[in-house]
């Protein structure tokens, strides 16, 4: 997939950031806390991010989109955000299979079961999935700092997991119940009357940020549609069974992140 360009001048002290959150991922090193000087607009930690892309050594081929969290949303007057998912990071599971995902060993870490999409050449083209997004930073406690530092870091991303497809997705009931359980304990239920709703909003967010920001939307790329049950933080070793009801389930582990 053709790699995100950076296409505008970042400020000095934004493109040391990036250099230092580049740098932590690639040596799976926590951070104590966040770099000083952190974006203060969206539009800054998007140019931040895209530079961090930039000088990331694999490709994009996927997005995560994820909120803003409410006490944000008058200042940045958005209710979404975004982040790359990059190839390497991507994996696969079969019905009732598991498999190991990597996050930042004293950094954030978190699981979240979404829907994903691939895209296709046009939109009735699209196919869904059942996945999770694993959500980690360098940066413990990222959320904390607000969107402008989720953004700067790859929007909080360390990895997309793709499960069974939603066969006729567009035309099948909509209901579904979403359940997380980590641990062998239940953490959190959803009942989603329209499991569609929320997914197709965040892919419409993304659609509009790739035509404001630039980057291409082609075929195949996956699309990471925000946290159905919640961020479920977890440290490495954790276990996790996702359970989308009627469309599948299976499970991931947690493990320690190397360096690259």
């Amino acid at each position: 997939m053709t790699r995100v360009a950076q296409r505008d001048v970042l400020p000095a002290g934004h493109r040391e950031i990036s250099a230092r959150l580049v740098r932590a991922r690639a040596n799976a090193h926590a951070l104590s806390g966040p770099p000083e000087g952190l974006p203060d607009s969206l539009d800054e930690a998007y140019l931040l991010q895209a530079q961090s892309i930039a000088d990331w050594d694999d490709d994009v081929v996927g997005w995560k989109v994820g909120g803003v969290p409410a006490a944000y949303l008058d200042r940045f007057d958005e209710r979404y955000l975004a982040g790359p998912i990059f190839a390497r990071s991507v994996r696969t599971v079969e019905q009732d299979g598991c498999a190991d995902m990597p996050v930042f060993d004293g950094g954030f870490a978190a699981i979240e079961p979404e829907f994903v999409f691939r895209l296709g050449r046009t939109d009735e083209e699209d196919r869904l999935y059942i996945g999770a997004e694993i959500a980690s930073s360098p940066i413990p406690r990222i959320n904390d700092y607000g969107p402008t530092a989720v953004i700067s870091d790859f929007g909080n991303n360390n990895g997309l997991l793709i499960g069974p497809e939603i066969a006729d997705w567009r035309t099948i009931d909509g209901a579904a119940k979403v359940t997380t359980h980590i641990d062998g304990e239940c953490i959190a239920m959803k009942t989603l009357p329209d499991f569609r709703e929320n997914a197709l909003a965040s892919l419409a967010f993304l659609r509009r940020l790739s035509a404001e920001r630039g980057f291409p939307l082609s075929e195949g790329t996956f699309v990471s549609s925000g946290a159905i049950t919640g961020v479920h933080e977890a440290a490495p070793g954790a276990q996790a069974l996702l359970d989308f009801d009627a469309f599948g389930s299976f499970e991931l582990k947690l493990v320690k992140a190397k360096a690259t």
